[in-house]
């Protein structure tokens, strides 16, 4: 395994602040280069995981990455989002922070985590309507990926966890059949 800090030692998007390889800890330009790179390189972190677990914590992480990228920073690439990895033998913990104002998550009417359970597409409307691009299911599938999800109080850091039980290893995705 290559080490952060030999990896991104010249590139200018990528700090290393951690390259221990139990905690990763980086600090990234707000550009949509940086969050692949990040993503790649954690992935590698993840191996010994099953194939679907690390897909799905690397989807996770990067839906994260993406809102604070676009939401908190705003793509502006002097804005800057910190990005952590910790792996432990009992669990999986990734930290994202951005510079951004943050948000309170109750309060984001263009996310499907907040549609009523009678319309369960009111935010694609709304989202046309303001104008922005399709999309707003990230925070309720990064949910779903994760044991735990975080928010600090201004909603502009977020912390996953993921528990590393047996069942975790080797049973992800759950299986979610739907009874005949």
């Amino acid at each position: 395994m290559v080490n952060a800090r030999q990896l991104f030692e010249e590139n200018a998007l990528i700090q290393v602040r951690s390259a221990s390889p139990d905690w990763i800890s980086l600090t990234i330009a707000s550009v949509l280069e940086s969050k692949e790179q990040v993503c790649d390189y954690f992935r590698k972190h993840l191996q010994g995981l099953s194939a679907g677990l690390c897909d799905a914590l690397i989807l996770a992480l990067d839906e994260l990455l993406t809102n604070a990228i676009e939401h908190g920073c705003r793509h502006n690439p002097g804005c800057t989002v910190e990005v952590s990895l910790v792996r432990t033998d009992q669990v999986i913990m990734m930290h994202v922070r951005d510079q951004g104002p943050g948000f309170p998550i109750s309060k984001t009417p263009h996310a499907a985590i907040n549609n009523p359970p009678g319309d369960p597409l009111r935010h694609v409307w709304l989202r046309s309507e303001l104008g922005m691009r399709p999309g707003g299911f990230g925070i309720m599938l990064v949910r779903q990926i994760a044991d735990e999800l975080i928010y600090n109080e201004s909603g502009n850091e977020v912390m996953l966890l993921k528990y590393l039980s047996n069942a975790h290893l080797n049973d992800w995705p759950p299986d979610h059949h739907v009874p005949a």
